[in-house]
């Protein structure tokens, strides 16, 4: 499998995006929870944060999965 420097920057990139965004959804809602304290309030297990982080680590983990898969036919080849 080859893969141009484009597509293999683009995959990356796209990577990296959903890396930080599930870090940076995760980091506003626990801040979120954090404004008044003390509180018992948790923000990320409410259910519409619940399904959108679950949804972008699913996505997180899949490609970096791909990723290391990737990598390792490419140093096969090598």
């Amino acid at each position: 499998m080859n893969l141009s420097k484009r597509q293999l920057h683009s995959f990356l990139f796209t990577v990296e995006c959903v890396g930080t965004g599930f870090v940076g959804l995760f980091l506003f809602v626990y801040l979120l929870g954090l404004r008044d304290v003390p509180r018992d309030v948790v923000y990320h297990s409410e259910p519409l944060f619940r399904g959108l982080l679950s949804a972008l680590g699913v996505l997180f983990v899949v490609s970096v999965l791909i990723a290391a898969f990737l990598a390792f036919i490419v140093k096969k080849k090598l």
